[in-house]
């Protein structure tokens, strides 16, 4: 009998960060069922059980979602997946090993990654989302260099090019084999392109002096 007034003393005092988080949630998983078209603001509120109004105490509108929709995306990554790196194993080796575990990482979810695709191809073609492409752009970028950097430390190596532009090279490549994946669904011809690839990056690397 107690528990109703419990929880709903307990709705109330939800901060905004986690209501942030939860229509985020609530959004991509509409976006994911129903397509990016259907996630209107009313239909991520119903998803999250929250009242309509609650969306806009936590986003100006939909371009601060679709931001922080890919910013969750840009902040999962490899963070949690870090696979084990030495030294002692070939180049090609490690590289192989670091890109099979991204390559993980996108198989768990692979619906979010088309969402999230698609959320870039429409800002490009919207003026009022214009900015959010090269945004992403700069924000993976950064991430893939500190993903490069720790690398480099745990497997004695540093690049022969410059290191933002060998992450450039990974971002489109990775992107590429995405956008291919996406139509054919063919994971081994996936996981082959990914290996051929690290035998290509190997060349671009030398041990660490």
């Amino acid at each position: 009998m107690a528990t109703a007034p419990v929880d709903k003393a307990t709705k109330k005092h939800v901060s905004a960060d986690v209501r942030r988080e939860l229509l985020v949630a609530a959004a991509l998983r509409v976006m994911k069922r129903d397509g990016i078209a259907a996630a209107t603001t009313r239909a991520i509120c119903a998803e999250a059980g929250m009242p309509h109004g609650a969306f806009h105490y936590c986003f100006r509108g939909k371009h601060e979602l679709y931001a922080a929709l890919l910013s969750t995306d840009i902040n999962i990554g490899l963070d949690a997946a870090w696979p084990a790196i030495t030294p002692e194993a070939e180049p090609v080796e490690n590289i192989r090993t670091l890109l099979r575990a991204y390559w993980a990482v996108v198989e768990t979810d692979p619906e979010a990654q088309l969402v999230l695709s698609e959320l870039v191809n429409l800002a490009l073609r919207d003026p009022e989302l214009s900015e959010l492409p090269a945004w992403e752009h700069r924000a993976y970028l950064d991430k893939t260099v500190s993903y490069l950097e720790r690398f480099a430390d745990e497997a004695r190596l540093e690049p022969t090019v410059d290191t933002r532009l060998l992450a450039e090279m990974i971002n489109s490549m990775v992107s590429g084999v995405i956008s291919s994946w996406a139509s054919h669904r063919d994971n081994a011809l996936a996981l082959e392109t990914l290996d051929t690839f690290a035998a290509l990056l190997a060349t671009l690397t030398r041990p660490r002096r």
